[in-house]
């Protein structure tokens, strides 16, 4: 699928549109975007499809916007594991049965530590993988 988004042009499409939302708050805001976006995709389909999805329109969004393709693939794959918003995910489900969870259990808590992974996340990355490649 990603391969196929890349190819008929539909990543770039995308990447354009990411762009003109998010430009007011710049690079930061965008990568901001693109991990939100995989946390929100992460919920209801598998990590790697999530990933598969989104990568090629980050690095067309990277590449419009002259930063590192690199910190927005890192960011996307830290981002593709959060999944604890909804007990979708395998591991959720093995303990939401035994447990006897509910699905407001995994709103209340997962969307307390998600909120908290996107923050380190967005922070985070670009400190380790610089935004702007190196010159």
């Amino acid at each position: 699928l990603g391969t196929a988004m890349d190819k008929t042009g539909a990543a770039d499409l995308l990447a354009n549109g990411v762009v003109q939302v998010f430009d007011f708050g710049g690079t930061w805001m965008i990568l901001a975007a693109f991990v939100i976006l995989t946390v929100l995709l992460t919920q209801p389909m598998s990590n790697a499809a999530a990933a598969l999805v989104i990568l090629p329109v980050a690095f067309s969004t990277a590449e419009q916007l002259g930063a590192n393709g690199r910190t927005f693939a890192i960011a996307i794959a830290f981002s593709a594991s959060v999944s604890l918003i909804a007990p979708f995910e395998p591991s959720s489900l093995l303990v939401y049965g035994v447990g006897k969870y509910r699905i407001a259990d995994f709103l209340r808590v997962g969307g307390s530590i998600t909120l908290i992974l996107i923050l380190l996340i967005v922070v985070l990355v670009p400190v380790f993988w610089p935004l702007l490649p190196a010159s």
